[in-house]
């Protein structure tokens, strides 16, 4: 996906995030966020927005967001900071270099990963009020390469998570094989064996990343060892 497409589901997905927050049950419990309500998942990705939007103009801040209570502030708050976030990004050049949390150093590390956060989020706000549409099939297997090339190998670097014991194969339906293995830097022969495979639709393969699903998931299909690829998918590969 190029940066044009990136801003172009942010905006639909801060959109869609957005109906939510204007009608739906604010208390009512995210399944994946445990702990946390609509309200609570509104301050968290508003809070990511503007953090995101200052990593583009100014660097990295640890100050924390001051968050609205009641409905209306909040929505007027939330849909303030995605607007912001938007419009930054919109303006400045994919090739401008900012700071990252991993390479490359560059905004449009920020225009895919804040699709993504999005993306995932108003999925996630959906689910909160019991049906959550799907999440685009270009954009989910776009998440699904971000994860293994960005996240895992940052999990690892960051101590976080440690190398893996077994190889596990991503096989989207349709499209890329991707590999787990190792700290996730480089890639090894594709000859070389794996311990287990799983295979499904983007979206699926996404949310099982990001554990919004599991490998009984009827989408998804997996062969080979499957404590070796429950291993792996627990080891941490994400936030």
């Amino acid at each position: 996906m190029d940066p044009a497409d990136h801003l172009r589901w942010l905006a639909t997905d801060a959109s869609a995030f957005l109906d939510v927050l204007e009608v739906g049950q604010l208390t009512a419990p995210v399944p994946g966020c445990p702990g946390w309500t609509l309200a609570d998942l509104a301050a968290h990705l508003g809070t990511v927005h503007r953090w995101a939007r200052l990593a583009v103009l100014e660097g990295p801040t640890t100050e924390p967001a001051e968050v609205p209570s009641g409905r209306s502030a909040l929505c007027a708050w939330w849909r303030d900071g995605a607007s912001a976030l938007h419009k930054t990004l919109t303006q400045t050049s994919p090739d401008a270099a900012c700071w990252t949390m991993a390479p490359p150093g560059e905004v449009r590390y920020w225009m895919r990963r804040q699709a993504h956060e999005t993306a995932l989020h108003r999925w996630d706000a959906q689910q909160s009020q019991g049906a959550a549409h799907a999440i685009d099939p270009v954009l989910a297997a776009d998440g699904v390469a971000e994860v293994v090339e960005m996240f895992f190998p940052r999990q690892v670097r960051l101590g976080r998570t440690r190398s893996l014991r077994h190889r596990l194969h991503l096989r989207i339906d349709g499209g890329a094989t991707h590999t787990l293995a190792g700290n996730g830097a480089g890639s090894a022969p594709a000859e070389q064996p794996v311990d287990a495979v799983v295979g499904g639709p983007p979206e699926a393969l996404l949310l099982l990343l990001w554990r919004r699903t599991t490998l009984d998931d009827p989408r998804l299909r997996h062969s080979g060892s499957r404590e070796a690829a429950a291993t792996v998918l627990d080891a941490g590969l994400t936030p």
